[in-house]
């Protein structure tokens, strides 16, 4: 890790961006949860629900949203809701029920322990560097306690299309009037951090939480 964290041209970076899920907190096992919470309050108060869906049967109503291909749908509020609205549909429900099911599942989303290194990191880079959060999910950086150490959260299917495409990465660029090698991406996935760097000519360099410390440890020193 201290290896691809010195392959960065640390004289050229300006602005840094960060993924959030597993790159800035552990993510394992959260959106299960979430998954279940929501399937369970839907089931309550939409009995037939429970009797038509498992959580394999609304992961598969997501999947296939997504195989459209359509733009808004990279949001993941939007998906969601979308998801919920199926399967109220599927069922004879009520669709006043979307928004309700929905709080449900985001106040889940912000049940995370932010580890206190992650804090620490995120303070120190903003002495010297401007700070973006741009995710391909909808975490609540306010009620997680991130919110002040970044200028902006670029979301998909708000701000471009999701990551790979290089879409938001450029969309700093232009904000803040820089050049691509000026602006550093730090994600944890190759799929979608790394080839959205690549295709938007930023550096780029893929961490997974458990790296924090020692980035941390590099920037201080």
């Amino acid at each position: 890790m201290t290896e691809k964290i010195k392959e960065i041209d640390w004289q050229k970076v300006k602005v840094i961006s960060f993924d959030l899920d597993d790159t800035l907190w552990d993510n394992q096992g959260v959106i299960e949860k979430c998954e279940q919470d929501l399937l369970e309050f839907l089931a309550k108060e939409h009995p037939p629900i429970g009797e038509t869906f498992d959580v394999a049967g609304m992961q598969a109503i997501s999947k296939k949203l997504l195989e459209e291909d359509r733009p808004e749908l990279d949001n993941m509020t939007v998906l969601r809701k979308e998801m919920i609205h199926q399967m109220l549909e599927q069922t004879d429900g009520d669709s006043a029920l979307i928004n309700p099911a929905f709080a449900i599942f985001y106040g889940c989303r912000s049940q995370i322990k932010i580890p206190q290194l992650t804090h620490d990191l995120l303070s120190a880079l903003k002495n010297k560097y401007s700070l973006f959060a741009t995710s391909n999910g909808n975490s609540n950086l306010y009620a997680l306690g991130l919110m002040d150490y970044f200028e902006h959260h670029f979301i998909a299917g708000i701000h471009g299309r999701a990551k790979p495409s290089p879409e938001m990465l450029h969309k700093i660029c232009d904000l803040k009037n820089i050049e691509p090698q000026e602006l550093l991406h730090i994600g944890d996935s190759y799929e979608t951090d790394i080839k959205s760097s690549i295709a938007a000519d930023c550096q780029h360099l893929e961490i997974h939480v458990k790296d924090i410390g020692k980035l941390y440890e590099w920037v201080v020193s």
